[in-house]
């Protein structure tokens, strides 16, 4: 399984190529080349932000006046801005919309509210026993990933000063929302069912996973998010970067990482192209015992306002 943060997914190969021979496999496969595969349902108030967030003429006020719809994700978006990563100490406090969506931007609000809208589903998803399951492990092992990178991020820059461009807050958004096609996935599996049909629930996680990268990387482009957020989704780069160490390269590193803490068998078989800062990075965090490195990933996520 090649999905980077579907990194607890053992797969078994006999399972695969029945996943890939089901009808099922097929009217998904088929819905995502047609462009109608059925987005995740988010809050009214995410669907107005990002068609607003994605016109050029877009102003910090017109976002503001969105967000104010809904007080969940304003008082999100607040605590964002007030966060460590976002209101050094020389800042003063966020007290209102405005200046909240003044200091994050506008892609980092709408990064920040879709994430948001997500969690909310992958949790408090109505599916079947099975479906609630995976999606509530997949909300789990997402913030454990995105935190991953979002360290990673922090590290990396804080070895090498040419890194600063990276950004901790936006490689914690890019790994909450890598495996974002995983709902649209379960829904329509639920939709299969509902209809009368039958297939068994291992295959159908097996279509889940295999499936996982093209929903992801339709949604995303779908929902107007940028190549960085593609490219881990879909785990290849696609455009030629200028950059020794890019976001991808992070989801890399985090997917290995997290793979040799949990002992993985299948790491021998995963090799990451790091730089010097890189590797400096994860040497550190490899030696961590279970409990700082648990308690760094909290840290970072916290720091991040989520």
């Amino acid at each position: 399984m090649d999905h980077l943060s579907l990194f607890w997914v053992s797969p078994d190969r006999n399972m695969h190529l029945k996943a890939i021979e089901s009808d099922f496999f097929q009217r998904i496969y088929r819905s995502i080349k047609n462009g109608t595969l059925a987005l995740p349902p988010i809050p009214d108030v995410v669907v107005k932000l990002q068609r607003v967030c994605n016109e050029h003429s877009t102003t910090i006020r017109d976002v503001a006046a969105v967000l104010l719809d809904d007080a969940t994700l304003t008082a999100a978006v607040i605590r964002s801005a007030n966060s460590a990563v976002f209101s050094p100490r020389t800042n003063r406090p966020c007290l209102d919309i405005n200046m909240a969506v003044s200091r994050l931007g506008i892609k980092r609000v709408l990064g920040i509210a879709t994430a948001h809208a997500i969690q909310m589903l992958k949790n408090e998803s109505a599916f079947d026993v099975n479906c609630n399951a995976i999606l509530k492990k997949s909300a789990v092992s997402s913030r454990e990933f995105a935190s991953t990178m979002a360290l990673l991020c922090q590290r990396v820059r804080s070895y090498d000063e040419e890194h600063h461009w990276l950004e901790v807050e936006k490689a914690l958004l890019i790994g909450l929302l890598a495996d974002i096609g995983i709902y649209s996935a379960v829904k329509a599996y639920q939709q299969y069912t509902d209809e009368g049909n039958y297939l068994d629930f291992n295959i159908a996680s097996h279509v889940f996973f295999s499936l996982s990268k093209e929903t992801s990387r339709f949604i995303l482009e779908s929902w107007g998010f940028d190549v960085d957020f593609e490219e881990v989704s879909i785990n290849k780069r696609i455009r030629n970067a200028d950059e020794d160490v890019t976001y991808l390269d992070l989801a890399r590193m985090a997917n290995h990482l997290l793979m040799f803490r949990a002992k993985d068998d299948d790491i021998d078989e995963h090799e990451v192209e790091i730089t010097l800062a890189g590797a400096e990075a994860l040497y550190e965090l490899s030696n961590l015992n279970e409990a700082d490195f648990r308690h760094q990933l909290d840290n970072i996520i916290n720091n991040c306002g989520f």
